[in-house]
């Protein structure tokens, strides 16, 4: 974990965590098998995320869905984990951990920080706790989790460098007003 920025009311702080993604149906069956292997039901609703200290789940798209660990996880524990699930002919699971990078963002003025950062309305009745959204931030591709008091932000992690500057600059910005 390292901090990236800390302004009166956003700390925002770099993470590594451990990322599944899981194609399938949805079914009862699919829930089930998920379910026993993680001990999680996964959201049904699209864009819904579950989440408490040791991971955020949320359903991207009808047959996907991306299981976060927040957690430490070892490198085997997530490879076995997938491989348990792949088992099932109707399943897919893929670890995506080390393609991806995250960001939690946190404090009173987060939400005000990141909107310089994207066109995507953060405010609580269009952004509601507890949903998450595929959009565009610094230019960027992203998946953005809201759990309430924190924002989880992830994207390609061959973007690091340029996402932590434009965090950065966003900040320098912040300051200077």
């Amino acid at each position: 974990m390292s901090k990236i920025v800390s302004l009166p009311g956003v700390e925002i702080t770099q993470r590594d965590f451990h990322q599944i993604i899981i194609r399938g149906n949805g079914s009862e069956t699919f829930n089930n098998i998920i379910k026993e292997k993680t001990s999680v039901k996964p959201p049904l609703r699209n864009l819904e995320v579950k989440y408490d200290e040791n991971f955020v789940f949320g359903k991207n798209s009808p047959d996907q869905w991306s299981l976060i660990f927040i957690d430490k996880k070892e490198h085997n524990q997530i490879n076995n984990l997938v491989t348990s699930i792949n088992v099932n002919e109707d399943l897919l699971a893929t670890d995506c951990s080390y393609g991806q990078v995250y960001f939690e963002i946190e404090g009173s003025n987060k939400d005000e920080f990141l909107n310089q950062l994207t066109h995507f309305d953060l405010r609580e009745n269009r952004f509601p706790k507890s949903t998450m959204a595929q959009t565009i931030v610094a230019r960027i591709d992203c998946s953005i989790y809201n759990l309430g008091s924190k924002l989880i932000l992830t994207c390609n992690k061959s973007y690091e460098d340029y996402f932590q500057k434009r965090l950065k600059d966003t900040a320098l910005l912040s300051n200077a007003s």
